[in-house]
C-alpha cells in the first residue's frame, strides 16, 4: 500500500500517526517513510511480503524555486519485491495555467536527478514498475467559462482532449510511456473548502484534473497489470483531492506480488530527505517491531 501527500502543513507526527494507526488495523506494515519538507510518500506491505521485500533505498528532487527549497519536487521510494523492482514517485510541480514547460522540465529534472545503489536499476526508468502519483498541477486549456460550461452540461469528458498532461505526453515533452486509467468523473481541482463548488474566489481557477497516478511499466511486465479501481471526488476536507489503487501481480510459482496503491491525499507535513538504503526486508524503525 502506497500512501502519499504533497502538503503536510508542518505537522508530520500526526500524518505519520494517522496512516499507521488506519493501515495498521488493516494488517498492513510500514515498510518505508521518505519526507523532503512537506512532501511525503510511505510504503506499507503485508506480514506475509515483508521477508521478500529488499534493497530498499529512498532519494528526493527539489524543484522549488530554481531547485533550492522542497515545496516542489518528488520523493521516491523504491525496493525489490519478489523478483520485481518498484519505485514509487510522489511529486508536486509547479502550479499555474501557464507554466507547462516548468512543469515539464521539472519532471525531467526528478527523472535526471536520482539515482540508487541498486546495481538492477540504477535509474528510475530501470525499474519494473515505476509508479508517479501527485499534484502534477497540469491544467486544462479553455477559458474558465468554457470549461465550467462543459461541466455544467456533464460534457466533462471532452474536456481530456485540452487536458495539459495529456497533450504534453502525446508531444514526447513528458511522462514518456506513461500509462493512465480511464478518467470518468469531472475535474478535481478547485473547489471551495468543505463543498462540492468549484473556486468562487477573486482567483476563479479554471477546474482541471490536476492530481494524477500513473504508471510505466517495462516491456516484458506488460501483461501482469490490472486496474482495480480509479475515482475522483471533491469537496468534503479537502479542496482537490481523490483516491486510486491498482495492482501488480505475477504468477505464485514466480514469487507472488501484489501492491496496492493509494494517493495522492491532501494534507500536510515537514521533515529532511535521508538518502537510505536497505539491503533486507524490514519495517521503519520508528514502527511497531515485527516478528518474523
Amino acid at each position: 500500500a502506497v500512501v502519499s501527500t504533497q502538503s503536510t502543513g508542518g505537522d508530520t507526527e500526526a500524518w505519520e500517526s494517522e496512516a499507521d494507526e488506519i493501515l495498521s488495523h488493516l494488517g498492513y506494515y510500514r515498510v518505508k517513510l521518505n519526507t523532503m519538507s512537506i512532501m511525503q510518500v510511505a510504503v506499507f506491505a503485508k506480514k506475509r511480503h515483508l521477508p521478500y521485500i529488499s534493497h530498499i533505498e529512498t532519494e528526493y528532487t527539489k524543484t522549488g524555486f530554481g531547485g533550492t527549497y522542497g515545496n516542489k519536487g518528488g520523493t521516491t521510494i523504491r525496493f525489490r519485491l519478489y523478483d520485481k523492482t518498484l519505485a514509487i514517485v510522489n511529486c508536486h510541480l509547479s502550479a499555474h495555467h501557464n507554466q507547462v514547460p516548468l512543469r515539464d522540465e521539472e519532471y525531467w529534472n526528478i527523472i535526471s536527478e536520482q539515482d540508487f545503489e541498486d546495481p538492477l536499476t540504477r535509474h528510475l526508468y530501470d525499474h519494473d514498475y515505476l509508479i508517479w502519483s501527485g499534484d502534477l498541477n497540469y491544467r486544462v486549456n479553455l477559458s474558465n467559462e468554457e470549461v465550467r460550461a462543459h461541466i455544467s452540461s456533464n460534457k466533462h469528458l471532452d474536456l481530456l482532449e485540452y487536458d495539459q498532461l495529456r497533450q504534453e505526453k502525446a508531444a514526447g515533452h513528458a511522462f514518456i510511456g506513461f500509462h493512465e486509467a480511464q478518467i470518468t468523473f469531472p475535474p478535481t481541482y478547485k473547489f471551495d473548502p468543505e463543498t462540492d463548488i468549484y473556486d468562487t474566489s477573486a482567483k476563479q481557477r479554471i477546474p482541471s484534473w490536476c492530481d494524477r497516478v500513473l504508471w510505466r511499466i517495462r516491456e516484458e511486465r506488460q501483461e501482469i497489470v490490472s486496474i482495480l479501481n480509479w475515482g475522483g471526488g471533491g469537496g468534503g476536507t479537502s479542496d482537490s483531492d481523490y483516491l486510486s489503487s491498482f495492482s501488480v501481480d505475477s504468477n505464485a510459482s514466480e514469487g507472488e506480488c501484489q501492491v496496492d496503491g493509494v494517493g495522492p491525499s491532501k494534507q500536510k507535513r515537514k521533515k529532511k530527505k535521508k538518502k537510505n538504503v536497505s539491503g533486507g526486508a524490514q519495517m521503519d524503525s520508528d514502527l511497531l517491531e515485527y516478528d518474523q
